[in-house]
């Protein structure tokens, strides 16, 4: 597969990725609650955005057929 984030997306991606695994495990120590979710949850979300900003690489792209990487 391709890649089809661009650099700055994959760079939002994993700053968002790191800020709610940091806020998952905020939530599974009992320091912050938040009204909807699940620290796992949280994690989950966290640790996919951080590998779909690693890799460049992210599916839901490749299923709307958008490509927001420039050539390489």
């Amino acid at each position: 597969m391709k890649r089809n984030v661009g650099r700055i997306d994959a760079l939002a991606r994993v700053a968002g990725g790191a800020a709610l695994a940091v806020l998952a495990v905020l939530v599974a120590s009992g320091e912050v609650s938040v009204p909807v979710g699940s620290a796992v949850g949280l994690g989950l979300a966290g640790a996919v955005l951080i590998l779909e900003g690693a890799t460049r690489r992210c599916l839901l792209y490749r299923a709307l057929g958008i490509d927001r990487c420039p050539v390489e």
